[in-house]
């Protein structure tokens, strides 16, 4: 599989199968320009603006924004319910977490997930091969919020998303307090990660986001 960061929470997965799964596409509003991209498979961790839009999404793509299951080529997709804030989504409403399962992986993306999860969001999300999560604060857990729920969860391999770039007017943190707290330092941003199950990196991989800079 090849994991792709375009911005802010959107990634683009590619199976082995040529099936290309996206997730949480934004709006002009994160301040950097999304990519025009062909999609099989959308999902979407909640309603907001900044993880929803699809003008700029090609082809006749299946659309999962709620917990059902959507199964698209190789890829299987399903989510669990879980919140935006730590208020019982009070404040911000619920945010669902993407689970994929393609090429014998499996790849949790976590959405503007704003606590710590429940107990059986946990072992669902458990000891996942790749997490994608926000660490970026404000509108989201910080980065002692998402080391927190990687270590109860135990990713092998942990990409941080939702986070200060060059253009993002948002009031949210760099990724360089995330970085700290996990103990990485010297970390290169790669542009793409190309997986298999044996060949899944171990710790935190930092990721350039197409549409952006650091």
């Amino acid at each position: 599989m090849k994991i792709e960061w375009i911005g802010h929470a959107c990634f683009r997965l590619t199976a082995q199968d040529g099936t290309v799964a996206i997730t949480d596409p934004y709006d002009e509003s994160v301040g950097i320009d999304m990519i025009r991209l062909k999609a099989d498979l959308i999902t979407m961790s909640h309603g907001h603006h900044d993880h929803c839009e699809t003008r700029m999404i090609e082809g006749n793509p299946v659309i999962a924004r709620g917990p059902e299951l959507a199964c698209v080529g190789s890829f299987s997709s399903r989510a669990v319910n879980s919140y935006h804030d730590d208020a019982e989504g009070s404040m911000r409403g619920g945010n669902m977490v993407r689970i994929f399962t393609a090429d014998g992986l499996t790849i949790v993306h976590m959405g503007d997930q704003g606590c710590m999860p429940d107990e059986d969001v946990l072992e669902a999300i458990s000891s996942a091969d790749v997490m994608m999560i926000p660490v970026g604060g404000t509108y989201t857990v910080d980065a002692q919020g998402a080391k927190a729920i990687i270590d109860q969860a135990k990713p092998a391999c942990v990409i941080p998303m939702h986070v200060k770039t060059r253009r993002c007017p948002y009031p949210i943190a760099k990724v360089d307090d995330f970085l700290a707290l996990m103990g990485v330092q010297g970390a290169q941003p790669v542009r793409e990660l190309e997986i298999t199950k044996d060949s899944v990196p171990q710790g935190v991989v930092l990721m350039q986001p197409a549409a952006d800079e650091l």
